[in-house]
C-alpha cells in the first residue's frame, strides 16, 4: 500500500468517525471543527440520508463495531431529520 493510499484510508476512517460523533450528538459541529478539522462523508448542511445512514452502518460493522451501528440504526429508524449545521 502506498503512503497515498494510507493517507486515504486514514482520511477515510476519520471522516466516519466523526460522522459517528456528530450524528450521535457526542460533540457539536464547532467542537470537533476545533479538535481535527472535522472531514466528514456528505454535505454537513444537508440532512444526514438513508443512504449515508447504511454506509455509515456497513462501514462500523466491519470493524464489528457493533455498539455504534445499533445506535446509527435506531437513530436512522427514529426517522428524525438530522442535520449536522
Amino acid at each position: 500500500m502506498s503512503k497515498e493510499d494510507d493517507n486515504d484510508e486514514n482520511l477515510y476512517h476519520e471522516s466516519m468517525q466523526n460522522a459517528y460523533i456528530l450524528i450521535t450528538k457526542k460533540l457539536s459541529f464547532n467542537d470537533l471543527f476545533e479538535y481535527n478539522g472535522c472531514s466528514l462523508p456528505f454535505p454537513p448542511k444537508k440532512k444526514v440520508s438513508n443512504k449515508v445512514f447504511d454506509n455509515l452502518i456497513d462501514y462500523f460493522c466491519t470493524l464489528e463495531e457493533y455498539e455504534k451501528c445499533a445506535e446509527l440504526k435506531k437513530i436512522k429508524e427514529s426517522k428524525k431529520k438530522i442535520t449536522i449545521i
